[in-house]
């Protein structure tokens, strides 16, 4: 049996959508992967966002074991203000599977994951993902693979990079005349990485090939309620009717870049499609940083930032941490995507909270969080984690709190005359679920399995390659989902991938943290 692996992964794809565009027929090649294989869903990380669940998914390890929660962390400093730093491949803790791959004597390639930046010196291919194109190389190894992907005349190579001109598009929201245009950039973007792909299974094949086409998360935050039946749009008929058939056509050549991968790596490749996360509509937004504000946990300076308005500007971002006094503050949330609770730990002048006091303010703001309600009595809340209260260990800066927003939402951090207030139209947002689709001579055919972890694709790959799961990973190899007589071993541990310290490394340029923070905007993680 073959010991080749294709990963393919559709950054938020959901079967919510997938089905009913499978039973229309738009998606013909997934849909006689889904008959010829093993489906489930794939549950993500607690807070189902891109960072941490790409790295849960290529680690086999959680947030609190490699230590990326979000795009971005905060930083304590002795004055008692805090700073935003981006995290980037020297904050993962954690080996990756392309490097136990290595290890095993099997060559890697890894395009588009978030979080290989800079790229590892590995045996095979790395291309990162939300890298602005001006700095693509060094993203990319080996040195000679970027200048290949810079010669190549099928392609645009800058398409494989965050294009700033075009983020800065969106920061305020997309007009309606610019709707075709931004559908068709994901187009171009998924298709040149898909050509990247197919080249490098042609040429030099490697033993795990793993990519992932990030256009479904990006169209499905702004167009999600075009697509969803049980989401009214709000636009006008012939408005919707456009969007929607563009968002069609997105999803039939998404399935033509599958097929042309699957088909290049060959009849005897086992395939497993995977997504971070699924996807659902937002209705409403949650001023937490308003409410933590109400509660006495957080203080605005000079009145706070945003006035009620939904929308924080990214290249704002900066300006709202000004706007928090820092001194009177003791809980905040820092980035609208990380959905979570930081307890800001005293300096040692009394402008935070102390290890004494630790316990009682947490267990205060669970309380006080639980018991929040809407104008109608309902609550606010689905749930919530407290994530340094489970028992184990964690690397920092680790979240205090988690939050489940009872719409599945991201909440907003900027000030509010209300702390819970309607959309006037939905938005498309996070849900766990996502999906998981194998095919392959490993792989049951015709066959649903109940629902998977993002963590067991990891072992999982590591089985198909014929590779021992080392022990300490976290998720487990779903036989259920493989044929007959394919078993998995376990042996050994992961080799140590110690993070490297901010004080080793440049602060990133300008440009750099100006280009992330408009993919977070334009990603829906700005309002």
């Amino acid at each position: 049996m073959s010991q080749r692996v294709l990963m393919i992964g559709l950054d938020g794809a959901t079967f919510t959508l997938l089905k009913p565009l499978s039973e229309q027929g738009v998606l013909p090649f997934l849909t006689s992967l889904i008959r010829n294989g093993t489906v489930a869903h794939l549950m993500s990380t607690r807070n189902p966002l891109t960072p941490p669940a790409w790295t849960s998914m290529t680690t086999g390890v959680s947030p609190e074991t490699h230590g990326i929660y979000d795009f971005l962390r905060p930083a304590f400093l002795e004055d008692g203000n805090v700073f935003l730093k981006i995290n980037d491949g020297r904050d993962n803790h954690a080996e990756s599977v392309f490097s136990m791959a290595n290890r095993g004597g099997k060559r890697a390639t890894a395009l588009n994951f978030f979080g290989y930046y800079p790229a590892p010196q590995i045996d095979g291919y790395i291309a990162s993902g939300f890298v602005p194109w001006k700095h693509l190389r060094g993203g990319i190894h080996p040195p000679a693979f970027f200048e290949e992907l810079k010669a190549s005349d099928d392609f645009d190579y800058r398409d494989l990079g965050m294009d700033i001109g075009e983020e800065k598009k969106v920061v305020q929201g997309l007009a309606p005349d610019e709707h075709e245009e931004w559908i068709e950039l994901q187009n171009v973007r998924d298709k040149a990485w898909t050509d990247v792909m197919c080249r490098l299974l042609k040429e030099d094949p490697t033993e795990l090939a793993a990519i992932v086409l990030d256009g479904p998360d990006k169209v499905q935050h702004l167009f999600y309620r075009y697509m969803d039946p049980d989401v009214y749009s709000g636009e006008p008929g012939e408005e919707t009717d456009k969007i929607t058939r563009l968002v069609t056509d997105f999803y039939a050549r998404m399935d033509e870049n599958i097929r042309r991968m699957v088909e290049a790596a060959g009849e005897d490749v086992n395939v497993i499609i995977t997504s971070d996360h699924g996807f659902g509509p937002t209705d409403e937004i949650v001023y937490i940083n308003q409410w933590l504000a109400d509660k006495g946990y957080l203080h605005w300076r000079d009145g706070g930032y945003g006035e009620g308005e939904a929308k924080l500007a990214a290249d704002k971002l900066k300006d709202h941490q000004a706007m928090i006094d820092w001194k009177r503050t003791r809980a905040f949330c820092p980035t609208p995507s990380s959905n979570a609770i930081f307890i800001k730990p005293d300096p040692g002048d009394g402008t935070g909270v102390t290890e004494d006091q630790y316990m009682d303010v947490a267990l205060k703001l669970r309380e006080e969080l639980l018991a929040w309600t809407d104008k109608d009595g309902k609550p606010v809340l689905a749930g919530l984690d407290m994530n340094k209260m489970r028992g184990r260990p964690f690397v920092e800066p680790c979240p205090d709190i988690t939050l489940k927003l009872r719409d599945g939402g991201f909440v907003s951090i900027i000030s509010s005359d209300e702390a819970v207030k309607p959309r006037d139209l939905a938005d498309g947002t996070h849900r766990p679920e996502g999906i998981f689709i194998g095919h392959g001579p490993a792989f049951r055919q015709d066959e649903q399995v109940d629902a998977l972890n993002l963590l067991d694709i990891t072992p999982l790959m590591l089985t198909l390659l014929g590779l021992p799961v080392p022990k300490n990973l976290e998720g487990r190899v779903p036989v259920e989902a493989l044929v007959p007589g394919i078993t998995a071993t376990k042996a050994g541990t992961t080799k140590s991938a110690a993070a490297t310290s901010d004080a080793d490394r440049p602060e990133p340029t300008k440009e750099e943290r100006e280009a992330l923070l408009r993919q977070m905007k334009k990603l829906g993680y700005m309002d």
